[in-house]
């Protein structure tokens, strides 16, 4: 049945931005390791709801970076992965993974941001995927 309904969704028209409809956005992260606040999307067009936010170790990350924390709103008031669970050991090696699971609103404009903290300026090779759907209106995106 939930095969069914699935088909009916994308054979119906919907769009992918349509309020409700899951998307998944991706970016790559190769600041330094010391880089400091760097900005991984904002919400653009409408609220979006977000469902999970996945840190990925493309390679092992480098002996220079401590924490990694990714954060939400506002001055970024949401946590979704904190400086306790984004460190250097759990991302040092090919395909580790830190991942929060939840849901949060972020209004239009609100961004989601990383920030590397470190003891040098070493590349980092992260990918951020991002869980969401639009939930107030159809067309909320991350860019």
């Amino acid at each position: 049945m939930v095969w069914w309904l699935e088909m009916s969704r994308t054979s119906s028209g919907i769009a992918t931005t349509d309020i409700g409809v899951r998307q998944v956005f991706e970016k790559s992260i190769t600041v330094a390791a010391n880089a400091g606040a760097t900005t991984v999307g904002t919400i653009t067009s409408q609220a979006c709801t977000i469902e999970s936010i996945t840190i990925h170790a493309d390679t092992g990350q480098t002996v220079n970076l401590t924490t990694c924390a990714v954060t939400g709103g506002t001055s970024g008031v949401i946590i979704f992965i904190s400086t306790t669970d984004a460190t250097q050991a759990n991302l040092d090696a090919a395909d580790k993974q830190v991942t929060w699971v939840g849901v949060v609103r972020l209004a239009t404009n609100d961004t989601i941001v990383i920030t590397p903290v470190g003891t040098g300026a070493t590349a980092l090779d992260l990918t951020i995927i991002v869980t969401y759907y639009s939930s107030s209106a159809d067309g909320g995106t991350i860019v």
